[in-house]
């Protein structure tokens, strides 16, 4: 074995050494000073290594030492955050609280369910409500009924073959249009177009058949109208012209429904009951048996029940033709959303922007304070509490620093 492999050998404890390889050191270190000398050096500090366990108690007192620094350090970094947390946990409390006020407005006594589920009704497109479309696009069932089975007896057989002789010809009458129109308006000069609305029904003849209004005007409660008009369709067009001038158009919508085939096929109906009608009255009076006049009797009956379902029918035609159906329905436009209305000029925008913004300040300003206040018993029973566990917990601390200091 010469040096170099002797020292790579000594890379090794002499544990991992094979019993050849101890021989060969062995006899290398007797005839080699520098290696002898090497070996020696490697055993000291081995054995330095293999130094005799520390006693129990001097390990015990420094765990605990290094774990009441630990604790120190840890007490110490939580203190430092108690601070920050408090603040961040008050902050977050208090814009919590001041959203739900405002989204909710607490103490607003005149907020009420009915006025605020009133527009959850409306169509998004044409903004009237889903059931008053639903009635103006939807036609009485006009159906024609039955005339009942005619009579065998020959006197009511020729009343009717009277009365269907004399039925008018409709082949040349004027169509019969139903129109419906709806709008929306938005407006920030609410009571002003309001007022021009009613002005304007009143001016070309027509009446508000209804009305539903909510909202009381400020920012998280915008002022609503839902106006359902008859106007004589002769001045409809002039009307509607007049009406869009109120405010700027969102959505807008017109539908013309020709009645006229079931309008002249129930006044056809109509005329032949009546004649029918005319008919058997005269055939009463010349009756001269009981049972001709039970006949009669019956007879009349179902043809002024007939006569009067026709009548109600051709009325209500009327009534839409004649007076066309307006849906209007007229919101206020809030400050931030006037700013984003784009035929209004750069300067008017900027104003209506920063009144927005002002006005929905204020809002949040109330919502805050009202929170704040509502909120103030709760607050002081959350101190009390806090400081009765704090006192208790000090009281508890002095108590076991007593027993410990015995």
């Amino acid at each position: 074995m010469d040096c170099r492999t002797f020292e790579l050998l000594l890379d090794r404890t002499e544990e991992e050494w094979t019993q050849d390889e101890l021989r060969e050191a062995r006899e290398h270190a007797a005839i080699c000073a520098h290696c002898r000398m090497l070996w020696n050096v490697r055993r000291e500090m081995a054995d330095m290594d293999r130094d005799e366990p520390l006693p129990p108690a001097f390990s015990e007192s420094w765990k605990e030492k290094i774990r009441t620094e630990a604790e120190h350090k840890m007490n110490i970094r939580l203190a430092s955050l108690k601070r920050p947390l408090a603040a961040v946990a008050a902050v977050a409390v208090l814009v919590l609280g001041t959203t739900v006020s405002y989204n909710n407005r607490w103490g607003d006594s005149r907020r009420s369910s009915a006025a605020y589920q009133a527009g959850s009704d409306y169509d998004a497109g044409y903004g009237y409500s889903a059931s008053a479309k639903r009635t103006a696009n939807t036609l009485q069932s006009l159906a024609a009924a039955p005339e009942g089975a005619l009579m065998e007896d020959s006197v009511v057989f020729e009343a009717e073959e009277t009365a269907y002789g004399a039925a008018d010809d409709p082949s040349v009458s004027p169509a019969k249009i139903i129109r419906t129109v709806s709008f929306t308006l938005k407006t920030r000069q609410y009571e002003r177009d309001y007022q021009q609305i009613r002005d304007l029904t009143e001016a070309c003849g027509g009446r508000i058949e209804s009305l539903s209004i909510s909202g009381d005007g400020s920012a998280s409660s915008l002022r609503r109208a839902e106006f359902t008009l008859r106007i004589p369709s002769a001045r409809l067009d002039d009307f509607i012209s007049d009406a869009r001038s109120a405010g700027n158009v969102s959505a807008y919508s017109e539908s013309s429904d020709d009645v006229s085939d079931s309008y002249y096929d129930i006044q056809s109906r109509l005329h032949t009951q009546q004649a029918k009608l005319a008919r058997l009255t005269e055939m009463m009076e010349k009756a001269d048996s009981i049972e001709d006049l039970i006949r009669l009797e019956s007879a009349i009956s179902e043809t002024q029940y007939l006569i009067d379902r026709y009548s109600g029918q051709i009325g209500s035609y009327d009534s839409r033709v004649n007076d066309s159906t307006v849906y209007i329905t007229l919101r206020e436009l809030s400050s931030a959303d006037a700013a984003e209305v784009k035929e209004l000029g750069l300067g008017e925008r900027i104003l209506n922007a920063v009144r927005g913004s002002l006005e929905t300040a204020g809002e949040v300003a109330q919502a805050f304070i009202i929170f704040l206040l509502s909120a103030l018993p709760w607050i002081a029973a959350g101190a009390v509490l806090i400081l009765a566990v704090r006192a208790l917990l000090r009281r508890r601390k002095a108590r076991r620093e007593k027993r410990e200091q015995e």
